[in-house]
């Protein structure tokens, strides 16, 4: 007998999953760019040999983080899409990313916006964006709705 309930939770964890680590991958880049920023533009004292290696370690790990974040993710993404398995549209895949990523950070503008209302519906576009996508990539009930999405879930399970 297959426990429907836990395929449900399973599948919004694993999509609460691979966003979160998306977004962590965002900010790994930015620091990464940052990083070698300051090295291109003379903001970090290169003539110090223990500080210019210092930052190149840094880089190095980043790039390595990135990579490691990278892996996390497909494999969350790769398990979800299996899960329904011959239904969905993998075409969808980079789709799914970016707007993951797009909503995450439009609610974090929103946060830190000190609640600026406009922010939030930027933010709510977004997700309905990335939920419609997502029922593309999974091969749910189209919806743009979050509660609409999560009991396409329980049906699709």
């Amino acid at each position: 007998m297959e426990n429907k309930q836990s395929t449900d939770g399973l599948a919004e964890d694993l999509i609460r999953s691979f966003v979160q680590i998306a977004s962590v991958e965002m900010h790994a880049k930015t620091l990464l760019e940052k990083r070698t920023s300051e090295l291109e533009n003379g903001l970090i004292d290169i003539e110090q040999e223990d500080i210019l290696e210092e930052q190149l370690n840094k880089i190095t790990e980043l790039k390595e983080d990135i990579h490691e974040l990278a892996e996390l993710r497909r494999n969350d993404m790769l398990y979800l899409f299996e899960l329904y398995k011959s239904k969905g549209e993998k075409e969808q895949w980079c789709t799914v990313k970016h707007l993951g990523i797009a909503m995450m950070t439009a609610f974090e503008s929103w946060q830190a916006s000190n609640k600026d209302e406009e922010l939030l519906s930027a933010y709510l576009k977004k997700n309905q964006l990335f939920v419609r996508s997502l029922s593309r990539f999974l091969g749910v009930e189209i919806t743009e709705c979050a509660a609409c999405f999560a009991d396409s879930l329980k049906r699709n399970a």
